[in-house]
């Protein structure tokens, strides 16, 4: 990383005023512990402004700048400093210039769009189309009539398996893959298990962010889609036949089983899943490590395993916690119990 930026013309990226030298030249971003000279500081919640140190560049919300130091204010500074990093992108940004790399193996009924880069030892496969302004790091695989929109970025690693469609702008990072087998069996008497033909495709929309290592499973038949605006996090699994809705956001170690529909605007965090043929209505929150195994409602917040009403499983987790406690008072209580049963008797 490297730029340069004084902080009037910071102030004026973000649109916000800035108090302190306008021409202190900032080249590094950091934590309020970790603060140098040359850098700014970024601050969006209130509680770590105690942990600024005096004379300390900030970008932070109107009315938080302490005493002794400087820096612009904002009205949002997560948004901010959002603006910020999408500028020092672009400045330190190497672009790829458009050509196919000699070790790039690529069909001859293979169409590629102009101004594309396809890196070292990517195989585009026949019938594949890649669009314009596409970028192929290397070592990436297309198969067999696949369709990729324009000013896609694909990662060393990326498969595409045969016949799925991929819409315009989406990102793909390192070894992603997409449109494998579904896991379909079923048990047979003869053989044991049979394995189940998985026939169909995957379809992505435009705008999609796909993490490192995460795969999403062609459907048995017909489509598993994947909607405009979708982000997924890396090692998240989806699996055929799975829909999930725009704007969606699915967080690290995700697990979407065969037929389950995930709505529009839905989150998923950390390490949640959902059982096969669930539906999660549209704006739902499903917290880390929850398990979804029947429908939600649409704008539910939910958690735990089995996933439930986020402010029931807090009740029931405080609960949990007096476990010990109210074994102890039944036990006694059981004993009281039969000292009455005895004197009756």
């Amino acid at each position: 990383m490297s730029f340069e930026i004084t902080l009037q013309d910071l102030s004026a990226l973000v649109n916000g005023k800035f108090t302190g030298d306008g021409s202190y030249k900032i080249s590094n971003i950091v934590r309020a512990q970790d603060f140098v000279h040359g850098a700014i500081v970024p601050l969006w919640e209130k509680k770590f402004v105690g942990q600024v140190k005096a004379g300390s560049v900030l970008l932070t919300k109107n009315g938080w700048m302490p005493e002794g130091c400087s820096g612009i204010e904002v009205e949002d500074p997560r948004g901010a400093l959002t603006a910020i990093l999408e500028y020092i992108e672009k400045l330190t940004k190497k672009s790829k210039a458009p050509g196919i790399h000699p070790t790039a193996v690529i069909d001859s009924e293979a169409e590629i769009g102009s101004d594309v880069y396809v890196g070292p030892y990517c195989v585009i496969s026949k019938g594949a189309k890649i669009g314009d302004n596409c970028v192929l790091e290397g070592s990436v695989w297309i198969g067999e009539n696949v369709k990729v929109g324009d000013n896609c970025l694909l990662e060393p690693g990326v498969i595409f398996y045969d016949g799925i469609t991929i819409g315009s702008r989406c990102i793909f990072h390192a070894n992603a893959i997409i449109g494998c087998d579904g896991f379909g069996f079923m048990p047979d008497r003869q053989i044991g298990i049979r394995r189940i033909p998985q026939i169909g495709t995957v379809v992505i929309g435009d705008d999609v962010e796909i993490g490192c290592e995460t795969c999403i499973d062609k459907a048995t038949f017909g489509e598993t889609k994947i909607g405009r605006g979708v982000k997924i996090d890396a090692h998240v699994k989806i699996g055929h036949n799975a829909v999930v809705g725009d704007f969606s956001i699915l967080v690290a170690k995700v697990g979407v089983a065969g037929s389950s529909t995930i709505g529009r605007g839905v989150t998923m965090a950390a390490q949640s899943g959902v059982a096969n043929h669930a539906v999660i209505g549209d704006g739902c929150t499903v917290a880390g490590r929850s398990g979804v195994f029947s429908d939600i409602p649409a704008g539910s917040v939910v958690s735990g395993f089995p996933a439930r009403e986020h402010k029931k499983d807090l009740r029931i987790q405080a609960a949990l916690g007096h476990l010990p406690e109210l074994e102890k008072d039944v036990r006694a209580l059981v004993k009281s119990v039969k000292k009455l049963q005895e004197k009756c008797d």
